[in-house]
């Protein structure tokens, strides 16, 4: 079974390389460039990880990930 990961980052050739790598290794990669869209992202399809870049437009990954944390009521660790 492939694990689902969800890429938030907003400069776009890290995006792509970090996308490419995983796609390479056989993971299924859902991206987003700011941290509006990995909220949506996140509400719309499980993950089995989630990586988060931490200096993004609109909603910081910080941010993103205390929202997804109190959104999924499970212990997720940092």
């Amino acid at each position: 079974m492939q694990s689902n990961i969800l890429l938030v980052e907003d400069d776009l050739s890290i995006q792509e390389m970090v996308e490419s790598y995983l796609t390479k290794e056989g993971f299924i990669v859902a991206t987003a460039s700011d941290g509006e869209v990995g909220l949506e992202k996140f509400t719309q399809c499980s993950f089995d990880l989630i990586i988060l870049d931490i200096m993004m437009p609109k909603i910081d990954g910080l941010e993103v990930m205390k929202l997804i944390r109190e959104r999924s009521g499970e212990g997720i660790h940092a």
